[in-house]
């Protein structure tokens, strides 16, 4: 079987005499860590796979000090940390480019949460589940039999219950951060994994038309703003209740009251006059 885990870094942070949390250096999450744990019980080949600069990179690397067969750094300078939506599509269309079995997803990132998995899934069109405690069918708390293009995983529903199901591969599944300590490397797997090589692909070959911005701004609505000229041109207004201040901010108003506006009964040039004459009596023009 063929597995591909995603490896994000993780701020590991120190207090300083202030009493404030500052981030130090940065390393491998643990929940990625222990879902490489499980690409590497369960998989005979594990390619680890990190999104974002030379953090995420580093993070390969330990993947592949601690057992992974081959590393994949996805590289773009970010401006804050990759959302989870966007990190999900770029992790899914590297295994996509992979072929594997199974993608591993470490649930619970600080940050980023359980929804990467989901977002992977639909991205790839593959069945997923979370939460995951133990797979295989010799690791399982079962005698089901399972199908031929399954594997039998056990996942937990809350405290004290879980359940066991088969899930028809290739799929993603979300590892649950109680599913096993992280293994220590022999010192050989530690040297070899030192001196492999990591393959780098620029974001822009795996998603073209994402940058560097729009990874760490996900989705979002971008609305026209036309700014209020009477507000803009003035000071804003410092008498009435604040209900008669928002209408005359927002030019629905007066120092006598709301209106709506005024109704022009005229031709369209005297109208057009009137209206010019106004704006310039009232420094709007």
């Amino acid at each position: 079987m063929k597995a591909v885990v995603g490896v994000r870094p993780s701020p590991h942070r120190l207090i300083d005499e202030g009493g404030t949390a500052r981030p130090y250096r940065w390393h491998a999450s643990i929940v990625d860590r222990v879902a490489l744990e499980a690409a590497l019980r369960t998989a005979e080949t594990v390619v680890a796979v990190g999104i974002g600069g030379k953090p995420a990179k580093e993070c390969v690397r330990t993947a592949l000090t601690t057992g992974a067969d081959r590393g994949i750094h996805v590289s773009f300078d970010p401006i804050e940390e990759t959302v989870a939506e966007k990190y999900a599509a770029v992790l899914a269309r590297v295994a996509a480019r992979e072929d594997p079995d199974v993608l591993y997803v470490g649930e619970f990132s600080p940050l980023m949460d359980v929804e990467v998995a989901g977002l992977a899934a639909e991205t790839l069109d593959w069945p997923s589940t979370t939460r995951i405690t133990a797979i295989g069918a010799d690791e399982v708390l079962a005698d089901d039999e399972f199908g031929a293009n399954e594997v039998a995983v056990q996942r937990k529903l809350d405290v004290g219950r879980q359940e066991v199901l088969g899930v028809e591969l290739p799929a993603v599944l979300g590892i649950d951060s109680g599913f096993a300590n992280p293994r220590r490397a022999s010192l050989e797997t530690a040297v070899s994994g030192r001196r492999a090589e990591i393959e780098t692909i620029p974001l822009e070959d795996v998603v073209p038309g994402e940058s560097r911005f729009s990874m760490s701004v996900g989705a979002a609505t971008i609305e026209r703003v036309v700014p209020n000229e009477r507000w803009g041109r003035g000071e804003p207004p410092r008498g009435g209740t604040v209900e008669e201040r928002i209408y005359r901010m927002l030019g629905r108003g007066t120092a006598e009251g709301q209106t709506t506006g005024e109704v022009v009964d005229a031709p369209p040039e005297e109208a057009a006059e009137r209206v010019v004459e106004y704006l310039r009596e009232n420094n709007l023009l």
